[in-house]
């Protein structure tokens, strides 16, 4: 049965799209190349925010205030985790469509794909709880 719906749809145990060695290659170049640039980002930021978390301003009633403050503190977590949610659920979306592990044809139950998705949402909360804590 499962056979017959892979030669409807052109896939078969011969003809399958795996990526070759060249294709994994590939793969490990991109990804060398994203966490570098990714690197190389958080090392020009991080001066810029320690600066700013130590720098304190004085008011006009004298009153001393650090330059960071609730707003943007709030603003820069809120940014990091939706950065980090849209990451996590692009990768989840490209795993659960283009799986060749999981079988043709819709899922006897969507647990699983609901629990991945809610992952990946728990993925940016958690980015955002970290970026509050380390500037706070």
């Amino acid at each position: 049965m499962m056979s017959e719906q892979r030669q409807r749809a052109g896939l078969t145990r011969t003809e399958s799209t795996r990526p070759g060695v060249v294709g994994l290659g590939l793969s490990v170049l991109c990804s060398v190349v994203v966490l570098a640039a990714v690197g190389c980002v958080c090392a020009l930021i991080y001066p810029v925010l320690k600066e700013l978390r130590e720098l304190r301003v004085k008011g006009e009633d004298g009153t001393e205030q650090r330059m960071l403050g609730f707003w943007s503190v709030l603003a820069l977590s809120l940014i990091v985790a939706c950065l980090c949610s849209t990451c996590s659920l692009f990768l989840t979306h490209l795993d659960s469509a283009h799986s060749m592990t999981r079988p043709l044809g819709p899922p006897q139950n969507s647990y699983g794909a609901q629990l991945d998705y809610g992952m990946a949402v728990l993925n940016g909360v958690m980015a955002m709880l970290t970026v509050i804590w380390s500037l706070t």
